[in-house]
């Protein structure tokens, strides 16, 4: 068989086995095998095989997520069942069962309720739900690395753990609000609890009057933040230790990023659907990266690139390879460029076509940047040849105004080609030599910016229509990547 027959069979056999998720099949049943150890394994995998596919997923997280009621509307939108630790914990309290004392005690001095008493009742439901053979969504569970081990021992799999986070500032200030409204306040804090007659006179209150003992347990503003500090504190360490017990399996989701809860649930649901892939053997990645100008995309890519090892590919890049090899096509790409056009769409989708098709991209996978930039380039990308086909499409939106201010803080090195943002480390390192001679981008002059923008808006228009998966182009860098690569099963 020639070479090139193979690589093709090879292709073939690959997209056959990605479509119809074998790999993940696959990975699901040898992680089970290796974790229950069955005495028969061929039964047990047959039995396996027989069972509907069910989903397990974990979310937890910080305080001031809203992490109950995203749980329960995530579930709502996939379909699944949803248990809430605290809803359960609550009812041991309303019904004065067993634990009910305990867990109240935990409640009021703002600790974690005791893992036996937390485990048992997890146990006790996730049983159900194994024996249901139902999809289910957790809430409010792994809250450490005691419940997380137990996940673990018990030989349970999760398919997701997701993880919410917020600001210090905002999770400190719901820990601060809900124990202000627990516990009682110095009596100086309070406002005078004077009465008045019927004419308007003060009447002394016996009861209420400064000769009165404190309550050991009143606190003051200042204490009951010192109190909320620490409990973030225990959190943060508490989330850690999760992480560290499922590295390969957890998610961050930064809920700050996003304008309201909505927002929040929708990306979630659409993360999970994308988590369904794992780490097995596969089809390389194939990201196509929607960015707009000036906004530091190529940072994300060879971040990207290098974590993941597939190969960047930059349209622009391509495009003056195309020039230098001055051939037909170079005078009008040249032209378009220089005036800040959008190249003909039939040099741009030959040249990414041609480039994709190359053994490296082929092996190892690939991130394009800089496409689409049309409307024909967004249709081709959408019926791209099964071969090349992206394993995903992430859209990176920001406020316009935004991208203007980051377009002057860009400054080119017409010595060495390099490009520094003014307010980057990198920038503030560089010799007052180097700084004298840098100077504005040719694509950031103000008629070519905008029309840069402009073109990034008609597509984004159409972009965010699509079910892609979308990202705030506000967040560092490193958490964009993060999620990048959260989305396509892959974990920093």
């Amino acid at each position: 068989m020639e070479r090139t027959e193979k690589l093709k069979y090879e292709q073939g056999i690959e997209q056959y086995f990605d479509d119809n998720k074998v790999y993940d099949l696959f990975e699901k049943l040898f992680k089970e095998l290796v974790i229950n150890k069955p005495d028969n394994p061929l039964d047990y995998l047959i039995e396996s095989l027989k069972k509907e596919d069910t989903k397990r997923i974990f979310i937890t997280g910080y305080p001031g997520t809203s992490r109950k009621n995203v749980s329960l509307a995530v579930a709502g939108a996939l379909g699944y069942s949803c248990f809430s630790v605290e809803s359960i914990l609550e009812r041991e309290i309303e019904k004065k069962l067993d634990n009910a004392h305990q867990i109240e005690k935990n409640y009021n001095n703002n600790t974690l309720v005791d893992d036996d008493i937390v485990i048992e009742l997890i146990r006790n439901q996730l049983i159900k739900y194994e024996e249901d053979n139902t999809s289910y969504i957790i809430e409010g569970f792994p809250r450490n690395r005691t419940q997380a081990i137990f996940l673990q021992s018990i030989g349970l799999l999760p398919d997701n753990v997701i993880i919410l986070k917020t600001s210090r500032e905002k999770a400190e200030e719901q820990v601060f609000n809900k124990l202000r409204n627990k516990i009682p306040i110095e009596e100086s804090e309070n406002i005078e609890n004077k009465k008045q007659d019927e004419n308007g006179e003060e009447l002394i209150d016996n009861h209420t009057n400064s000769e009165q003992p404190k309550d050991q347990n009143d606190k003051n503003d200042d204490q009951i933040k010192e109190l909320a500090k620490n409990s973030v504190d225990e959190a943060e360490l508490n989330i850690r230790a999760v992480e560290d017990v499922f590295k390969g399996f957890y998610c961050e989701l930064p809920v700050d990023q996003f304008q309201s809860q909505n927002d929040v649930v929708d990306e979630l649901a659409k993360l999970l659907k994308f988590k369904n892939k794992t780490n097995a053997a596969r089809r390389p990645p194939r990201i196509i990266l929607v960015a707009p100008p000036s906004c530091g995309k190529m940072s994300i890519v060879k971040r990207l690139a290098r974590q993941l090892q597939i190969i960047p590919v930059n349209i622009m890049d391509l495009l003056k390879k195309e020039i230098s090899s001055k051939n037909d096509n170079s005078k009008l790409i040249i032209e378009n460029i220089e005036n800040g056009e959008l190249v003909n769409d039939k040099f741009v989708l030959k040249l990414l076509e041609d480039r994709l098709f190359c053994s490296d991209c082929m092996i190892n996978g690939w991130i394009v940047t800089g496409f689409p930039k049309s409307k024909g380039q967004i249709n081709y990308m959408e019926n791209m040849n099964p071969s090349i086909k992206p394993s995903l499409i992430a859209v990176i939106d920001i406020d316009e105004k935004l991208i203007y201010d980051k377009a002057k803080k860009i400054k080119y090195d017409p010595k060495t080609g390099k490009n520094y943002r003014e307010n980057s480390k990198k920038f503030k390192a560089l010799n007052e030599d180097i700084k004298d001679r840098l100077i504005p981008r040719e694509q950031d002059e103000e008629e070519k910016l905008k029309k840069r923008v402009e073109i990034w808006k008609s597509v984004n228009e159409v972009m965010f229509e699509k079910n892609y998966m979308k990202l705030n182009g506000e967040e560092k860098k490193k958490k964009l990547c993060q999620l990048i690569e959260d989305a396509i099963g892959y974990n920093s």
